[in-house]
This record gives C-alpha cells, structure tokens and sequence, in this order.
C-alpha cells in the first residue's frame, strides 16, 4: 500500500514537473526541463554490488531543470524519487528516497571537442544535495522503519542525443553518494561486522525539452547567436544559418539576384554571361559572341565605335558617321564610294566625293576665282576678258583727263569713266588697278603727289558708281615711265595719263 501511495504522489510530481516548461537551455534557449526513467541499484551492508537491479522496477522518477551558463557548463538541479529493495544475510529493507541536487554539467559540444549542434555529444555532471529516505525492513531479526535525512555528493557521466532545437534525449549514469551509512538499517560498527557505506547508482533514461524566445534582432526566425548574417532586411528567407538563400549558390543572395536559379557573376547581380563579355546573357544581344558593353554584348571587331551588325566595313576601322567606313580625305564620303579619294582638306565635294565644279569649267569652286562662270585654268577658271573690251579700257583710260594742275575731273573723263564702269560690272571676278602718271614738268615730289591725287580720284568716281572699293587699287608713280617725249608739247600730253588694268585676285 505504501508503495501505491509514494508511486502515485511520485507520478502526480513528475506531471507537474513537466508542466512547469521554462526557456530552453542551450544558448538560444537557456532554460530546459528534463523528464526521465529510473534504473536504480544500491551498494552496502545489504548487498555489495552495483549493476543488480533484480528488485528494482524501472519508474518515472527523475526532473531536472537546466540553465544554460556557457557552451562549456549547464546549472542543473535535479529532483530524484525512486525505490530500492534488497535482501542479503544480514536482513532485508525497502528503501523509498528522494535526492534532491544542485549540479554543474560540462559538456564536450562546446565548440572545443565537438561542435554546438553536434548530434551526439557526452557530458559529465558533479553536485551535491539533499536527501530524503523513508526505510523499513529487518535487520538482525528486529523490525524498522526510520526516516533518514542529510547531505549527498552526487556525480555522473552522460550522451546527450539532439533531435532538433528543442528535443533531445540524453541517458545518464550516476552515484548519489549520502554522508550517511543507514539506508539499509545497518549501521557502522554495528556489532563489529564490517561495513560499507551505503550508495545509490542512479541509471536514467529520459527527454529534455528546450524552449523558449531567443533574441533575433533583425527577425528571421534564425537566433542571433546562431545568426551568419545578422542584419538581414525584413522579409527576405533565410537558410539556417540566418542568411538569404543563394538557390543557385553563385554568392548572391536570391533576393539581390536578378537570375536566382542560374548561377551567374556577381558583378551582373547574379546572371550568367556566357561570352564572358561583361553584358549578361538575358541583356546580350549577341550571347554566344564577345563584344562590348556599350553594344550589349555585341561585338565591333575594328574597333571603330560601330558595332559589327550596323558597321558597313566591319573589318576596317572607320566613322560612326559613314556606318564605320573610313574616310581617307575626310570629304565625308567613304572611300569606298569615293570617286575622288585624294581631295583636298576642306574642299566641298559631291555625292561621288569630287570637288564641286558649279560653272563644269573643270576648276573646283574652292581654285576657281568664278565658280559660277566657266573660264579657262590658266586664269583661274574664270572668263578672259575680250580683245574688243580690252581696247575699250585702253581707249576710256587714254581720254581721261584732269583740269591743268588739278586732280578734278573733267566732264569728258566722266563719261569715259562710266564705260569702265560697265566693264567692271560685267566682269565681276576681276579687280582693276589704276596707275596715274604726269610728264616731266615741274618737281619731281610735286608731279608723284599730284600723279597719287589723280589715281585716287579717279578711284573715288568709280566707287560713287558703286565699285566696291575693294576692288580697286589706285597710286601714283609721277614722271616715271614716259610714254612720249617730254620735249614736246604733244608728248607730254600723252605722258599725263592714268591705265587701266583688270586682273584677278
């Protein structure tokens, strides 16, 4: 009945025990309770030897609760309640005790012999505590029944089995070592027999639940402890290491990667380039060929600026303004298609890249003096000027005339002034020089002034018949180059004179 009464309260103690969950005791969790099943023996007077458990009914009689302290060493106290029975020559007794412990654990995972989460890791635990015994029996023929209490020593080696974060099932063996030699009714010294001090090999086999909320500061559901990447953004998936997942392992995080089940090159978020050309291979062009990344991924073998597919000399490096052909005289038509490869620099050209001709003289515009009237070459491709019209210059030059001593005009070399300016007029192209001369009368100074005086105005009268005066040159040399004799009045008359000369500039 006893027996009854102390497994009940025993059982009602564990199911309480096991209600009172706490944190979890690892460094996430450092809370843990233990539920356990006891294979208990004892060593005395009684009987001498552990590892006979022949009275002993394996019982649900062990509760621990753990504290995480370091990845060495777990706080664990222990609450033990089992039954021992033996029988020997001395007697008999039935010994019900509860152990109580306050143990410090060390375990091997501890990042020294065996990782933190190793699946299999053993430990060793020491303590002490109290213990409580309630015993009856007979023992050199007399009946007892005493209730015991004092100090105990306990000590113990175990494995530990991880199932996952929270369970683990752990078996353990251990001596509850009383400082008391009474349990078994037989006590030291008693009528002299020799005796042993009474022991309690402690056996367990049982189930740790660990539990509880671990700091995780950037809330992936992995604890910071165990965290690789502990800044991870809100709402990225994490492997269990706490960092984003890589699906294709190329060393970017699926959601930095653009293709997250390819693997690919980092330096293109994530996608593969198969060309090795720098342009990823969902943005090349031209995927199975090198080329540039200006071109995407297309290539532009001479290295013009144009990419081979639009580049019309693709092997020849050329302008981006001639499709890639080059321009050897830089006239803006390629080579390829240049009549006239060798014109030259600045010279406007036609469609077939020839220096424009406007007036077909064959004297390009930029050499011909009058590109839009065909002339000869040799005066610059402009018209020459008729004998007849020459003879009238010669003739208004020759009736041109000045009052005696003055550089005024007289009316009569008005009108023949107005001739050259016809003359001028319809020869555009050409600039005229006026020289004015006198005969040999007078100073010499004197005569070159007044020869200077009658060349400019001539000049001016031509300019007020609008002659641009760029087109004009006037000076005066004097006596010098007489066309007459001074000597006569006839001769020096000829000798005061002005010619006319049309050129081209």
């Amino acid at each position: 009945m006893r027996k009854i009464y102390m497994r009940t309260a025993l059982l009602v103690l564990c199911v309480m025990l096991s209600a009172y969950i706490v944190k979890a005791q690892n460094a996430d969790r450092k809370w843990g309770v233990g539920l356990y099943l006891n294979f208990n023996d004892y060593k005395g007077d009684i009987a001498n030897d552990f590892w006979d458990f022949g009275n002993t009914e394996p019982m649900i009689g062990s509760a621990t609760l753990g504290r995480y302290l370091n990845p060495s060493f777990d706080a664990v106290f222990r609450l033990s309640v089992f039954n021992v029975e033996s029988e020997g020559a001395l007697g008999n007794f039935d010994d019900w005790l509860i152990n109580t412990n306050l143990n410090l654990k060390y375990k091997f995972n501890n990042g020294y012999f065996l990782k933190e989460d190793a699946r299999i890791s053993p430990f060793l635990v020491g303590g002490f505590g109290y213990t409580y015994a309630n015993t009856e029996g007979k023992i050199f023929g007399g009946n007892f029944d005493e209730n015991y209490d004092n100090l105990n020593f306990y000590y113990a080696a175990g494995l530990n089995i991880r199932i996952d974060d929270r369970w683990s099932v752990a078996l353990e063996t251990g001596i509850f070592y009383p400082l008391s030699d009474k349990y078994d009714g037989y006590k030291n010294k008693q009528r002299d027999a020799e005796s042993y001090n009474d022991k309690f090999m402690h056996n367990t086999i049982g189930v740790i639940y660990n539990f509880g909320k671990s700091a995780d500061a950037d809330g992936d559901g992995v604890s910071d402890n165990r965290d690789d990447c502990p800044n991870t953004p809100d709402g990225v998936a994490v492997d269990k290491h706490g960092c984003p997942l890589d699906s294709d392992g190329d060393g970017v995080a699926d959601y930095k990667d653009d293709c997250p089940m390819l693997a690919g090159d980092p330096m293109l978020n994530g996608c593969p380039d198969s060309d090795g050309d720098g342009v990823s291979d969902k943005n090349d062009k031209c995927p199975d060929v090198k080329g540039e990344v200006q071109f995407n991924g297309c290539p532009d073998t001479d290295g013009d600026g144009v990419q081979d597919s639009e580049d019309e000399c693709p092997d020849v490096k050329g302008l981006k303004s001639l499709n890639g052909c080059p321009d050897s005289d830089g006239d803006g038509v390629a080579d390829a298609k240049d009549k006239c490869p060798n014109t030259k620099a600045g010279y406007k050209v036609d469609a077939s890249g020839c220096a424009l001709d406007n007036d077909k003289d064959g004297v390009v515009n930029e050499e011909d003096k009058c590109p839009e009237i065909a002339g000869p070459a040799s005066n610059y491709g402009c018209p020459e000027v008729k004998a007849e019209v020459q003879k009238e210059l010669e003739f208004a030059a020759k009736n041109v005339n000045f009052s005696s001593g003055r550089d005024v005009l007289t009316a009569r070399s008005q009108k023949r002034l107005d001739e050259v300016v016809e003359i001028m007029n319809d020869y555009p192209a050409y600039s005229l020089k006026i020289s004015g001369y006198t005969d040999s009368q007078g100073k010499d100074d004197m005569n070159l002034k007044l020869s200077d005086k009658r060349a400019q105005a001539t000049k001016a009268y031509l300019i007020s018949k609008g002659i641009s005066a760029s087109k004009i040159t006037a000076k005066g040399f004097g006596e010098v180059n007489p066309i007459a004799d001074n000597k006569t009045a006839e001769g020096r008359a000829l000798n005061r004179r002005v010619e006319f000369e049309l050129f081209i500039k």
